[in-house]
C-alpha cells in the first residue's frame, strides 16, 4: 500500500506513527502557538507596551519629582540628584518601565483573554474546553499528513516535478540503487526531477527531487551525487519528512499564512512588498521563526547529522563534503517560506564539514576540493538493472553498511 514508502516499516500505521513522533519539541510548539491564539498575545503585548509605555512616560515627565518619599528627598545631596535626575529623566524611565509592563501584561492578558470566561464560569468545562482545542489541532496535523502523503505525486507533478530522462536515470539509477545497497535498505523511493536552475534536494515522504540546477552544479559526477542521494534516502528512511509534514499539519493556518508570505517575498519585484507584508503579518512570521520552527531546531540538526553519518556509512563521504563546500546549505532550502526558514535550522556548513571529516586526513583552507575535480566516485556493487524508479536492490543482496536510526522499527 502507497509505493514509496519505506518497507522496512512493518505497516502503514507503524511508518506514520513513528514519523509523526519525531519531533515533539516541534510539535508541541505548533500546538501551542496556532490553537492558542500565540500571534494574538503577540498583538495585545505590543498594544499593551505602547499604552503603559506612553502613560509611564507622561507620567514620569509631569509628576516624576512628586513620587519621591519625602524621607528620600529630604536627604542632603541625594534628595537633590534624585529630584533633578527624575525631572530630566522621569519621562524616559517611566516610558521604559510602562513598556515592560505593558509587554508582560498584555502577553499574558492576550494568552488567558479566551479562556479566562470559559474558566470562570466552570473550570472543568475551560479544562474540556482547552483539550477539546488540542485534539483538534492534532487531528487538523494528522488529516494533512494523509492528504500529503496519499496525494503526494499528484502535489509535485502540479509543482513542476518530472520523470527523469532516459540519460538522466542512466546516471542516478546506479547511484541509487548502490546507495540503498550500502545502507541497507529493502527499497527506495522513486526519484523525480525539478527543473529548477536553483540546486534542490528535497527527500518527501514518498519520493526524492533532484533538480537539474544540482546536477549542473555538481558537474553530473557519481560521487557527488551519491554523496546527496544518500543523505537524502537517510532522511527518508528514517521517516523525518512524515515528521516535518505533521507539525507543518498541526500549525496549518499559520503554515499557509507564511509559506504564501515568503513565496511573495521571494518573488516580489517591488521592494516594499516585503515590508509591507511583514508589517501585515509580523505576528504570523514572529510566531514561526522565533518560536515554532526554534523548538524544531534541536531535533532537525540531528536528523541532518544522522543523514549526513549515514552518507559516510555508505562510502560517500568525500562527495557529500565536495557538495556541501560547493553548495551549502542552499540545496536543502526548500520551496516556500516556511521550508526555507526550517532549512535555516541546518548546523553550520564549517561544523558540518568538521563532522564529515577522515580522521586520518588533514583538510586545510581553503580546501583544495572545493574549485578542483570532484574525487572518484567510489566502487558500486553491482546494479540489480534498470527499472522503474522505486525498484529497489534485490532483499536478498549482501549489505555493506546500515542506514543510522535513532531506533529500529517496530515488527
Amino acid at each position: 500500500m502507497l509505493t514509496g514508502r519505506p518497507s522496512d516499516f512493518p505497516s502503514l500505521t507503524a511508518w506514520l506513527s513513528v514519523g509523526m513522533g519525531r519531533s515533539w519539541r516541534g510539535l508541541a510548539a505548533a500546538l501551542f502557538g496556532t490553537w492558542f491564539y500565540l500571534p494574538l498575545a503577540l498583538i495585545t503585548a505590543v498594544l499593551g507596551a505602547v499604552v503603559l509605555g506612553l502613560v509611564g512616560f507622561f507620567s514620569g515627565v509631569f509628576g516624576g519629582p512628586d513620587q519621591v518619599p519625602g524621607v528620600v528627598a529630604d536627604l542632603p545631596l541625594l534628595g537633590a540628584a534624585v529630584d533633578a535626575f527624575l525631572l530630566r529623566s522621569g519621562g524616559v524611565v517611566g516610558g521604559l518601565v510602562g513598556m515592560l509592563l505593558g509587554l508582560v501584561l498584555g502577553f499574558l492578558g492576550g494568552l488567558l483573554l479566551l479562556w479566562a470566561p470559559g474558566f470562570a464560569d466552570d473550570p472543568v468545562a475551560g479544562t474540556g474546553s482547552m483539550l477539546g482545542v488540542a485534539g483538534t489541532g492534532l487531528l487538523v496535523g494528522v488529516l494533512y499528513t494523509l492528504y500529503r502523503v496519499g496525494f503526494e505525486p499528484a502535489i509535485l507533478r502540479m509543482s513542476g516535478a518530472r520523470r527523469p530522462s532516459r540519460r538522466e536515470w542512466a546516471l542516478l539509477e546506479p547511484i541509487l540503487a548502490g546507495a540503498a545497497h550500502r545502507l541497507q535498505l529493502r527499497n527506495y523511493p522513486p526519484v523525480l526531477i525539478d527543473d529548477d536552475p536553483e540546486p534542490l534536494a528535497v527527500a518527501y515522504t514518498r519520493h526524492i527531487i533532484l533538480s537539474r540546477g544540482l546536477l549542473a552544479a555538481l558537474d553530473y559526477h557519481p560521487a557527488a551525487i551519491a554523496g546527496v542521494v544518500s543523505h537524502q534516502l537517510v532522511h527518508w528512511r528514517n521517516a523525518d519528512p512524515v515528521s516535518a509534514v505533521f507539525v507543518r499539519g498541526v500549525a496549518l493556518p499559520l503554515y499557509l499564512v507564511h509559506a504564501a508570505a515568503g513565496w511573495l517575498i521571494r518573488h516580489a519585484r517591488h521592494p516594499l512588498v516585503p515590508a509591507v507584508l511583514w508589517l501585515l503579518l509580523w505576528p504570523v512570521m514572529v510566531t514561526v521563526r522565533f518560536f515554532i520552527l526554534p523548538a524544531q531546531a534541536a531535533d532537525a540538526r540531528r536528523a541532518e547529522l544522522r543523514a549526513d553519518r549515514g552518507a559516510v556509512l555508505a562510502g560517500h563521504r568525500d562527495g557529500l563534503r565536495l557538495a556541501v563546500i560547493r553548495l551549502g546549505q542552499r540545496f536543502e532550502g526548500g520551496r516556500n517560506g516556511w521550508t526555507r526558514a526550517a532549512s535555516a535550522l541546518h548546523p553550520p556548513v564549517e561544523l558540518r564539514l568538521e563532522r564529515l571529516e577522515d580522521p586520518g586526513r588533514q583538510y586545510p583552507l581553503p580546501d583544495p576540493t572545493a574549485a578542483g575535480p570532484p574525487p572518484p566516485a567510489p566502487p558500486a556493487p553491482e546494479s540489480p538493472g534498470a527499472g522503474p524508479p522505486g525498484a529497489g536492490p534485490p532483499a536478498s543482496a549482501p549489505a555493506q553498511r546500515g542506514v543510522p536510526v535513532t531506533a529500529p522499527p517496530p515488527r
